[in-house]
């Protein structure tokens, strides 16, 4: 039962992605979200600060549902893909917090922490995630 919940948090989170993806490449527009950095644009203009947070939603969303297939099957290589989501959607949402809405970027950040500290925590007591 626990390694549903995981895959299904998982996957979830990963596609819930698509909630700043979709804004940052001006497909759509809700709870007026500009899809815009504070930081990157700042850097590197609004076209590339687009194209960046487009490239790291994308990866963030298809490292977590890569992540909860692989749980899901138990692979070795489902945590490191659940946790290099995390770091990517954790600094994602830094550079993109202005451009985002803001009760999704919190939820989003918390289970990204989450998904680090049970990962660390896992490794750390030497115990299996989501195994048979």
């Amino acid at each position: 039962m626990i390694k549903l919940v995981i895959c299904g948090a998982l996957l979830v989170h990963g596609i819930g992605h698509v909630l700043f993806l979709a804004p940052t490449l001006r497909l759509a527009a809700w709870a007026d979200q500009t899809g815009q950095s504070w930081l990157a644009e700042q850097l590197i203009g609004d076209g590339a600060a687009r194209l960046l947070g487009a490239a790291a939603w994308t990866l963030a969303m298809v490292l977590f549902v890569a992540a909860a297939f692989g749980a899901y099957l138990d692979t070795d290589w489902w945590q490191p893909a659940a946790a290099v989501g995390a770091v990517v959607s954790l600094v994602a949402i830094v550079a993109f917090w202005t451009g985002i809405y803001t009760a999704s970027a919190v939820f989003a950040l918390a289970f990204d922490v989450v998904v680090l500290v049970v990962l660390v925590a896992a490794r750390w007591q030497g115990f299996q995630l989501a195994g048979n």
